[in-house]
């Protein structure tokens, strides 16, 4: 009964199996101000245990790819596995002595790993097999999509932040990720293991001496969500909101959190902008103060003055006004506060109906004050004197 309701269970969720679930989950939770060692710990466990289902759920939630329904994720998923195949028989039929795998260090640099003979001859395993005319080709700024194909049918196709992360998912199946970290290089990534770099997208040992940092393979999460869409992907619309969440996410994981804040504040103001010209003054002022810019702020509680002083709201706008210390629409405001009040004494002919609106004379007179008018201030002393 409970693998019925199971199955009926995830037939009408969003979701392709349970972890796609426990993906989701620990990102929703995920606020910026929570620590980011708990943070790192829970989300390294979440590569090493599926680090292709945690790329794609991403892809799927923030970049927004039409094509990323169920039914193309569960297919994702079994060709994952065909290219796990694949790798196992490329190691089964080819054998890579140590001697070689020195040979190669020692040619761009590296002294061999002693210790860690089976890692390193695992990730020279995985760069044979992925060497860019075999089973891979590049292509810049690319969907997870494309990568995830079964090779025996087609070339698998990603850029630098993909194929990484391929690499770092293969290496997920024998060894913990904590051995490896990442090297951002300008508008580059690459792996690092040990101190040698691996080069993914050409297939080959390298050594950058110039690059930015060297950051905990968990940032190639943080990477993945700041990095550009596919262009030739076509994609619903992604809430300002979801921006938001992702740009959050991307600093809270971040160990580059100066950098990544940039990108947060960014989305702070786009969707603040956005909230006022839909009209959502106050979602729009939360983000616009979020943003840390005060001049925005400024802007969005004028347009919002404007938008009540439109409506009629002048006593609303006034508000704003004087907060603003914003002089000219304070006047406006006045003027119209002024002009409302005219319109209940306008039908006074005589004196004595002129008594019955003493109050709204006096609030006249105030206005007209307000706004300088000393003509009118008068013509207000003079009409309240004689009632």
């Amino acid at each position: 009964m409970f693998k019925i309701l199971k199955a009926i269970y995830y037939f009408l969720s969003p979701y392709v199996n349970s972890f796609e679930r426990m993906v989701d989950k620990f990102f929703s939770n995920i606020k910026s101000t929570d620590n980011i060692f708990g943070i790192k710990n829970k989300l390294l466990e979440l590569m090493q245990e599926n680090l292709i289902v945690v790329n794609i759920w991403l892809e799927k939630k923030f970049k927004g790819y039409k094509y990323l329904d169920k039914k193309t994720r569960r297919e994702m998923y079994v060709d994952t596995q065909m290219i796990v195949q694949k790798l196992n028989q490329f190691i089964s039929e080819h054998e890579i002595p140590d001697t070689d795998i020195r040979d190669i260090l020692a040619k761009v640099g590296h002294l061999f790993p002693n210790g860690e003979n089976e890692k390193i001859k695992y990730l020279t395993y995985i760069m044979f097999f992925l060497r860019p005319g075999l089973y891979y080709h590049y292509i810049s700024t690319s969907s997870f999509g494309k990568l995830l194909v079964d090779p025996s049918k087609g070339k698998l196709e990603g850029d630098c932040n993909q194929i990484v992360t391929l690499y770092i998912y293969l290496y997920s199946l024998k060894f913990p990720l904590g051995d490896l970290e990442i090297k951002l290089l300008p508008e580059h990534v690459c792996l690092n293991f040990r101190g040698i770099d691996i080069e993914c997208t050409a297939g080959q040992f390298a050594k950058y001496e110039k690059f930015e940092h060297i950051l905990p393979v968990t940032e190639i999460i943080s990477t993945n969500l700041l990095d550009l869409n596919d262009y030739r992907e076509d994609t619903q619309h992604i809430p300002e909101r979801v921006f938001v969440k992702s740009a959050e996410l991307a600093y809270a994981i971040s160990s580059l959190r100066s950098l990544v804040e940039k990108n947060l504040k960014v989305s702070y103001t786009n969707l603040a902008i956005s909230c006022m010209n839909s009209g959502n003054f106050s979602s729009a002022k939360f983000f616009a103060e979020k943003s840390g810019n005060q001049e925005l702020v400024r802007n969005i509680r004028h347009n919002q003055a404007v938008h009540y002083f439109d409506r009629g709201d002048a006593d609303s706008a006034l508000k704003i006004a004087i907060e603003l210390n914003d002089e000219n629409m304070k006047k406006a405001c006045y003027g119209k506060q002024y002009n409302n009040l005219a319109k209940h004494v306008s039908s006074v002919k005589t004196l004595q109906d002129a008594k019955k609106y003493k109050s709204t004379y006096q609030k006249m007179l105030i206005l007209a004050d307000k706004l300088g008018d000393s003509n009118l201030s008068n013509s207000l002393r003079d009409t309240l004197s004689k009632i």
